[in-house]
């Protein structure tokens, strides 16, 4: 099997670009998505410590509309908090 890579909620903000309770919403509480469906961050919690899947964020990122940095496009802004 392939390593997976996870994001702590830190590494995760940085990530997107927002801050650590905007991570922290997503996971709790959820946001619509571009569609106007409500869907939540998967995570998990491994000794104390919340994980998030990398391919998870990505997917998730995508459902909310961020771009890529490097594509030079802006990011939504869904963030909430």
């Amino acid at each position: 099997m392939g390593h997976k890579t996870y994001y702590d909620v830190m590494g995760a903000a940085a990530y997107a670009g927002v801050s650590r309770p905007a991570i922290d919403y997503w996971i709790r509480k959820g946001v619509k998505d571009v569609n106007g469906k409500k869907i939540w961050l998967p995570a998990r919690i491994v000794d104390g410590e919340t994980q998030i899947n990398e391919i998870d964020f990505e997917l998730y990122l995508d459902a909310l509309g961020y771009q890529d940095e490097e594509s030079g496009e802006d990011e939504s802004n869904n963030s909430e908090p």
